[in-house]
């Protein structure tokens, strides 16, 4: 099957087909806050012989709720001191593109045991006859963890929103969040060489590691 992709650009300077950039900051130290800049460049849309489009920003994966929108989502942690205890995390700027889709956005399979029987993409009727907003939140916090010796929060960014019944999705091209913090008496542990230990393929993937 043939598919046309279409690369839909926000305001964000990048090549096509670039993936977003995440980028943090210490508001002020004293204050404990950190500012997280979450911005996308753009997004695929990709139209086929299906009865649905369907929608990927490069590098970001999927929503793979069987018969939910495949929207995109990504994972991103962000270093804490050791002990520090999440006290609140709010949204406070977005900046967004709204594009009209020509078919339904595409749902995530239900998946089938049988290895010869194609997967079968049926939607939700609780969620694509309405036009409430799909997920209707810009992240969620999945709580904080432990990567080698370095306390983080761990949230789920959702860049891309979808209104199943107008058939639209806004694209956010921007979206800061602020996170508060308060310190426990819990110290960091020494570390050899004074360098924090993580696991690999998780280098470059943690935020906020200068300021801890």
């Amino acid at each position: 099957m043939i598919k046309l992709r279409k690369w839909i650009k926000t305001g964000i300077r990048g090549p096509e087909g670039s993936g977003p950039q995440k980028s943090s900051m210490l508001v002020e130290k004293e204050a404990k806050k950190i500012k997280v800049t979450y911005e996308t460049k753009g997004m695929w849309n990709i139209a086929g012989e299906s009865n649905f489009d369907e929608i990927e920003v490069p590098n970001v994966g999927q929503n793979l709720e069987p018969g939910e929108p495949a929207l995109p989502q990504e994972g991103i942690y962000i270093a804490l001191p050791a002990g520090a205890t999440v006290s609140e995390i709010k949204v406070v700027k977005e900046e967004k593109k709204t594009i009209k889709l020509n078919k339904k956005l595409k749902p995530a399979p239900t998946p089938t045991f049988d290895e010869h029987e194609p997967p079968q993409y049926i939607p939700k009727t609780d969620i694509y006859e309405k036009d409430e907003v799909f997920p209707g939140v810009l992240y969620k916090d999945l709580g904080k963890t432990q990567l080698g010796d370095v306390n983080v929060l761990h949230l789920m960014v959702y860049p891309v929103q979808y209104y199943p019944h107008s058939n639209k999705v806004d694209l956010y091209q921007r979206i800061e969040l602020e996170i508060s913090y308060e310190l426990g008496t819990l110290r960091a542990i020494p570390t050899r060489g004074g360098r924090k230990r993580i696991p690999s393929g998780y280098e470059d993937q943690i935020l906020n590691m200068d300021n801890i």
